[in-house]
Parts: structure tokens; sequence; C-alpha cells
């Protein structure tokens, strides 16, 4: 089993590099859309930031209740409104949100002992799991997902230009 600062360390090394990958893309980008159905970068980034927030804190209530049910649908209200763009969202805007929930999530997860990785919750779609399986789920191989999504966004803009 990790440690609580393993997995901050680890959470802190890939949302930096997905901010890096954001910082690569030109402005003009960031709301170029690869496919009618596809996010801009810029919903990329708000969805980053609510997620943090949101796994974060669920992470806190299922430590306040063990037991408790975790996680949530891409439904969601909370997930909808945060990619629900006007398309004049500012690139400083966007990453100055995503620099407030790296800090929220890691003072969420910093309240967090070793053993209370092992507590348990209940998910609708994947059963009884622990804090650490719904950290390294919803938090870490979503940032790595989504790091790999913002890259493959902008190469999609870049090949529409040339």
């Amino acid at each position: 089993m990790a440690t609580v600062k393993e997995i901050t360390q680890e959470l802190s090394r890939l949302h930096d590099a997905l901010v890096e990958e954001a910082q690569k893309v030109k402005p003009e980008a960031l709301h170029f859309h690869p496919a009618e159905d596809a996010w801009s970068v810029a919903q990329i980034m708000a969805h980053v930031a609510e997620f943090e927030h949101f796994f974060s804190t669920d992470v806190l209530r299922v430590k306040a209740n063990p037991g408790t049910r975790f996680g949530r649908t891409i439904e969601h209200a909370e997930r909808l409104q945060a990619v629900a763009l006007t398309g004049t969202e500012t690139w400083e805007a966007l990453l100055e949100g995503l620099s407030r929930s790296k800090e929220e999530m890691l003072r969420n997860l910093n309240q967090l002992t070793d053993a209370d990785l092992s507590i348990e919750g209940t998910n609708p779609k994947f059963g009884t799991q622990t804090i650490e399986w719904e950290i390294g789920h919803f938090l870490t191989e979503h940032l790595e997902k989504h790091a790999g999504q913002i890259r493959r966004t902008y190469q999609a803009y870049l090949d529409q230009q040339q």
C-alpha cells in the first residue's frame, strides 16, 4: 500500500504534467473542438479543476462516513456545469482554476493518515473499494487520461491548421 505522502507527490507531479501540456496550447486553440462531441482544451482544464475538487472532497466524506456511497455518474450536475463553457474563458482564468484545484486537492488529501487509505466505501459501478482505490481511479488515472487528451486535442488543432 502506498502512503499519503507518496500519493500526494504523484498527484502533484501528474497535475503539473497536465498543466505543462496545457501551457503548450496556443490561446487561440483553447476553445477548438476536434470533433462535434469532443471537448476543447478549455473544457478539459475546467473539468480537471472540478474533478480534483469533487473527488478530494468525496474522499474526506468517505473517511468521515466509512461504508458510504462514493463517486458519481457522468450526468452529475457539477460535472456538466464545469464544462458548459461560453468560449470566452481566458487562458489565465483556466490556469488559475487549475492552480486552486491542485492546492485544494492536496490540502484535502493531506488530512488523511496512511491508515485512512484502507477505509472502504461503496461505488454503484465498482462495488466496495478503499479510499486508496478511489484516489487511484478517480484522481490519478483521471489526471493521466486528461493530460493525453489535451495533447491529442491540440495536435488535432495543429493538424487542421496545415
